[in-house]
């Protein structure tokens, strides 16, 4: 439905009630003044009859027929007035302007039958004999009670019609100009009343666009000016509270997008309204592509799509695990969900926030500390029962024969070793992992070269038993920022395990090289090497390709673990290449700074 504007509501409406007003008055006017005429010429009428009444009423006592008419021309044409005297019975006796004898009897015209019964009433009426309107005033003549005719006066109707047109126009022209007037009042008083409403119908557009900095001049009448001021005063609310749910949602949105878990919210539909950056991470869906679709086709997850269901349907915040393979790289996760129904103002439900915490990491460390308490358990259960046992029997006798004491003496010196060894390097795997945590390693810009001649002369004489030879290749330029002690521990330990899994005659090169950004060092060999499933998990405490193997040769499990902090340490890390039969190649990898 289409409106009017205000203005041609207002301004038409004032116009029609101007000209009804205006075209009332006039006719009231009108019919006024044509009254006042014709009672005024109905009067004069009547005293020019009884002027004429006393004469006239002689010739009829008289009965002077000649004198009577005479008279009554001679008086017509000196006042302008045609006058009919008409006996009791109707019949013409005499008239001013025409012969009585061709005039028709006058006993039932209105005026005659009104003067008969003594009244005056003055009619109009178009006359055949003359052929024009005329008023008419008759008088009863009368003398001493006794009637003796009826005189009749007459006058033509247009010179009041002349008059009266004269004052119409006037009165016309008069109400044109007041009309104009009142237009011209009307057009201001709209323009005044419309003008403050249409700048307001502006202003709330500009609102509702956005625009709450603009205000409405206030102007006009009270109840447009307080209109202004409300406008203004919204105006300024509105801006207040949108700048600061705008604040509010600009901090709620970066809160959303910078958590660190996944927060997902579903309507009571199960379908998605959001999911932050971190959550598309998790479960490996793209934000876009799923706003608006169902759990069921977004997640190919059985176990989050009955967690949804549950936090839908559960009145308390519901808790939970589940396992996905939903990552990028196919590997097995761990996911803690805590879920929550979202309710609106009146308290109904409207959907559910899931929150979803990547505890993968959690779970292997404790595996790895599962592992770790189980392989020290053992690592150190072994040789204190071989101590524990071999004691028992020099106890039990074994004293007495030297060549078996000896042995057993010698057994657990060995086992005693080992047992050192462990600890040792347990204190140092702790001392490396406590300081590079609270960095209190220092770092210091040195030629690398030294350190791993070091290194290569502490593993000679091992490497000569296993009749392994020790290449080395580093330029004397090479410099980085290194702890001498920390990263020739590193280097020996990579050449000990080099030597143990190399064959006799086998050649371990040693090679230092910059690259853009970072100094490598290698340690390559042609030993037995690593299984894919396994090289993850080499750098774990206490994990063995081998154990057989590692355990004959006397090994840890720690050396490749101390590489790996170390190498942390140095603020770089530690990465191997390997192929079952073909050898291994160990990396540090040390940053260089400019």
């Amino acid at each position: 439905m289409q409106h009017r504007r205000l203005f041609w509501l207002l301004y038409p409406s004032q116009l029609l009630i101007t000209l009804a007003v205006l075209l009332a008055f006039t006719w009231i006017g009108i019919s006024a003044i044509h009254t006042f005429q014709v009672n005024e010429k109905a009067n004069d009428l009547e005293e020019r009859a009884h002027l004429v009444a006393g004469s006239i009423y002689q010739y009829l006592v008289s009965d002077d027929r000649a004198g009577l008419e005479l008279f009554t021309r001679v008086a017509g044409q000196r006042s302008g007035t045609r006058l009919t005297v008409i006996a009791l019975d109707g019949k013409v006796l005499a008239d001013s302007e025409e012969d009585p004898a061709r005039m028709e009897n006058h006993q039932d015209r209105p005026e005659v039958i009104a003067a008969q019964a003594g009244k005056i009433l003055p009619t109009l009426r178009f006359s055949q004999t003359l052929q024009q309107k005329l008023m008419y005033v008759a008088i009863a003549l009368q003398h001493d009670g006794h009637t003796k005719g009826i005189l009749r006066m007459a006058v033509p109707l247009a010179g009041i019609d002349q008059e009266l047109a004269v004052v119409y126009r006037k009165m016309i022209w008069g109400c044109l100009l007041v009309l104009l007037a009142a237009a011209l009042v009307a057009w201001f008083v709209a323009r005044r009343i419309s003008r403050p409403l249409e700048q307001m119908k502006l202003g709330v557009e500009r609102l509702a666009m956005g625009d709450f900095g603009m205000r409405i001049r206030v102007e006009g009448a009270e109840e447009m000016a307080s209109l202004a001021r409300a406008l203004n005063e919204m105006s300024a609310q509105l801006d207040s509270r949108i700048q600061t749910i705008v604040g509010q949602h600009s901090q709620l949105k970066a809160v959303f997008a910078s958590m660190v878990e996944g927060v997902i919210t579903v309507d009571i539909e199960e379908r998605i309204m959001d999911v932050n950056q971190s959550g598309a991470k998790l479960l490996n869906i793209d934000p876009e592509k799923v706003r608006g679709k169902s759990i069921l086709l977004a997640v190919r997850n059985t176990h989050l799509q009955n967690f949804v269901k549950n936090a839908l349907a559960c009145s308390t915040p519901l808790e939970g695990e589940f396992s996905s393979r939903l990552g990028a790289d196919g590997q097995e996760k761990y996911f803690y969900a805590h879920g929550a129904r979202l309710h609106n103002a009146q308290g109904q439900t409207t959907g559910a926030l899931i929150v979803i915490n990547d505890v993968t990491k959690l779970r292997r460390l404790e595996s790895i500390r599962r592992d770790f308490v189980a392989n020290v358990s053992h690592e150190l259960k072994t040789p204190i029962t071989s101590i524990e046992g071999f004691s028992e029997t020099l106890l039990d006798g074994a004293l007495d024969e030297p060549e078996d004491a000896r042995r057993f003496v010698e057994i657990i010196n060995k086992q005693a070793s080992r047992l050192h060894a462990i600890v040792e390097d347990l204190l140092a795997l702790s001392r490396v992992e406590q300081g590079a945590k609270q960095e209190e390693i220092a770092l210091h810009k040195l030629p690398v070269l030294d350190v791993l001649q070091s290194a290569i002369q502490s593993c000679n004489p091992k490497a000569s038993a296993e009749e392994v030879a020790v290449s080395l290749v580093c330029e004397q330029g090479i410099v980085a920022e290194i702890n001498p002690a920390l990263l020739e521990q590193a280097a020996i330990n990579l050449l000990d395990n080099a030597i143990k899994y190399s064959g006799k005659g086998s050649v371990i090169r040693v090679v230092a090289e910059k690259q853009p950004g970072e100094v490598l060092i290698r340690v390559c060999d042609n030993g037995v090497g690593i299984a894919k499933q396994d090289v993850e998990r080499i750098f774990e405490r206490f994990y063995r390709v081998d154990k057989a193997r590692s355990a004959k040769m006397g090994g840890t499990g720690l050396g490749l673990s101390i590489v790996k902090h170390i190498a942390a340490a140095h603020h770089g890390h530690v990465s191997v290449e390997s192929s079952p039969g073909k050898g291994s190649t160990f990396t540090l990898h040390l940053p260089m700074k400019d």
